[in-house]
């Protein structure tokens, strides 16, 4: 799932920095914004098979590769 949801952000961000550093705080780093939440929530459930809502998720449940993962583990499991 880790290297899915790593591709997935790298795709959507135009940046492979956060490969290396995965609690980087997408927002405030300036590559992700809410044009970029919709595209995350399309890729989520093209790879996942997972129908997510805008209001299902918190900022801060994909402000990082890793918060990301947690909510998707939470949410598949």
């Amino acid at each position: 799932m880790e290297e899915k949801v790593l591709n997935m952000l790298i795709e959507v961000t135009g940046s492979d920095d956060i490969a290396e550093e995965k609690d980087t705080d997408l927002f405030e780093a300036g590559l992700l914004d809410s044009l970029g939440i919709i595209e995350v929530l399309l890729k989520i459930e093209e790879i996942f098979a997972l129908r997510l809502q805008p209001t299902d998720l918190e900022r801060k449940d994909m402000s990082t590769v890793n918060n990301l993962i947690a909510f998707l583990q939470s949410k598949i499991s």
